[in-house]
């Protein structure tokens, strides 16, 4: 079954984009909103299978505060898309447990490698590729907020290794900022993202 996505996205021309990449790569794209009134109405009266949604929304509530109210009601998928990766969106976007996040600007393969993850079946072998221990445990401390000086203190290992590990991330899984990586290790269930208690 084709796979049924919606797009809320301010920039009409990022969501015609965002839709061309996905229709030529087989999903069907059941609507666009540019605002959060928009969405909320379009969403209603949609049948969707994952909502691709974008932070900035240039009006008074933002995509975070839109896909609050909307998983509350509607127990789907969806993957934020923000220019935004720093350290505390990546907090208040983790607090909602999104499958993913795309950090702008994106290309084709960036976006189809995120919205494929979220239907792909993960195969429960071996050859799986996962995060070593020692990732794992940067990740999580990424997620609460550490810095790579702060992370590399912590663990009693070099600024230079520390950054060594965050490269070698962003390569085994596909992905540019912290952001997204923080996002996808919590959506797989590798790390644990914890509220800050501040």
């Amino acid at each position: 079954m084709i796979k049924r996505i919606f797009i809320v996205e301010d920039e009409i021309i990022v969501a015609k984009g965002i839709e061309d990449i996905l229709i030529h790569n087989g999903y069907n794209v059941v609507g666009i909103a540019t605002n959060y009134k928009q969405a909320k109405q379009k969403i209603a009266s949609t049948l969707f299978d994952l909502i691709l949604c974008d932070i900035n929304l240039n009006c008074e509530k933002t995509g975070i505060e839109l896909m609050a109210e909307i998983t509350a009601v509607y127990p789907v998928p969806f993957i934020f898309i923000s220019a935004y990766d720093d350290i505390e969106t990546i907090r208040k976007t983790n607090q909602l447990a999104p499958a993913n996040y795309i950090t702008k600007p994106f290309n084709e393969k960036q976006l189809l490698t995120c919205v494929n993850r979220v239907f792909a079946v993960i195969p429960d072998d071996e050859n799986t590729t996962l995060p070593t221990d020692r990732e794992r445990t940067i990740l999580q401390l990424v997620a609460q907020g550490m810095s790579t000086k702060d992370i590399a203190s912590t663990l009693n290992i070099s600024f230079n290794t520390v950054e060594s590990h965050r490269k070698n991330l962003f390569e085994k899984f596909e992905v540019k900022t912290m952001a997204e990586l923080v996002c996808y290790a919590t959506a797989m269930g590798w790390i644990e993202y914890k509220k800050s208690s501040v």
